[in-house]
């Protein structure tokens, strides 16, 4: 029985040191993980034919262009050419450049959620884009539109001082995507970066139109 109860006593103790023993693992270095978009899913058409004639469809795309986030760069009736911009704001609505994470061993600050709200704080990101946007007569009944967007998405890799060599940037088109070697890639994730257009500029005019 005594036997028994020293056993029990050294196990009890041994457990416990071992316990203690062991510590959390402390990172010595910056950690992340990157997830690219899903450029597969997309089946954008740039081109639609509506059931309205010249004038009706040229009015319409005018009127809903007045009231959105587009600003009119330049515009030719006779010609039926529109050239719009976009993007200055909410990056997110028009591109998609994936999910990312990362936690700082320095400070232990966690960050998870899309590489573009990462990007526009951590990494200046701007977005700038031009839609080309062409109206064309069928008939009396009805106009092809077609749209054309170059998107251009610039982040800046050198913080608190500026080094063109170390800005890098997507420039993609209209239901494309672009991807790029990234600058010094967080440990643990894939040495590119992807960014894709999400089409949601193009469709909201098709929507007008149709």
């Amino acid at each position: 029985m005594m036997n028994m109860q020293k056993f029990l006593s050294s196990l009890v103790i041994t457990i416990f040191l071992s316990s203690c023993a062991v510590e959390k693992k402390t990172l010595t270095e910056n950690v992340g993980k990157y997830v690219p978009p899903n450029i597969n899913d997309t089946n954008f058409k740039n081109s639609v034919i509506t059931n309205k004639n010249f004038d009706e469809t040229w009015t319409s795309v005018i009127d809903f262009v007045n009231d959105s986030f587009f600003k009119i760069e330049n515009l030719e009736k006779g010609s039926g050419l529109l050239t719009l911009s976009f993007g200055s704001k909410e990056a997110e609505n028009f591109i998609d450049c994936g999910d990312f994470e990362y936690t700082l061993f320095f400070t232990g600050e966690e960050f998870k959620g899309s590489y573009i709200d990462y990007a526009k704080s951590g990494l200046l990101a701007v977005l700038e884009a031009k839609m080309n946007i062409n109206i064309q007569k069928i008939d009396n009944e009805s106009t092809k539109v077609s749209i054309n967007t170059n998107y251009k998405y610039s982040t800046q890799h050198a913080l608190g001082y500026y080094d063109p060599e170390l800005n890098q940037t997507y420039s993609f088109v209209s239901g494309g995507y672009k991807t790029i070697d990234v600058i010094n890639p967080i440990k643990g994730s894939i040495p590119t970066r992807t960014c894709k257009s999400t089409n949601f500029a193009e469709n909201s005019i098709f929507k007008v139109v149709k």
